[in-house]
């Protein structure tokens, strides 16, 4: 019976990743847009991919809360950050600092130690 629980719980967290890499991809579509002239036709497109993924992960996250606790959710959201960084630094070619890197151990713990108060 353990098993079909936890493959249950790994889709559950697959998904929640899945929103959380769309929502992370607006903010990539909001920095191309920024890169145009306002009111472009280029501007408006990528403008419009990014409410696209906010879309897209308000209807997952709203999925998501009935099958999980907000607590779980809302504190994995942490991982946003991270995935921005890591965009920022291969499409942007943006510098990482020492910041940014303590920010994100500081998140991974935080996930770290609320998994295991979950078990």
């Amino acid at each position: 019976m353990a098993e079909p629980k936890k493959s249950s719980r790994t889709k559950i967290l697959i998904l929640l990743s899945l929103s959380l890499v769309i929502q992370s991809l607006s903010s990539v579509f909001i920095k191309y847009a920024g890169k145009y002239e306002t009111f472009s036709k280029e501007f408006f497109f990528y403008y419009a991919l990014a409410i696209g993924c906010l879309g897209i992960f308000a209807v997952m996250w709203q999925f998501l809360l009935e099958l999980i606790p907000l607590t779980t959710a809302y504190l994995r959201k942490g991982i946003l950050y991270i995935l921005i960084l890591i965009w920022s630094v291969i499409l942007f070619k943006e510098q990482v600092t020492i910041n940014n890197i303590i920010g994100s151990i500081i998140i991974i713990a935080g996930i770290c130690i609320h998994g295991m108060d979950e078990h």
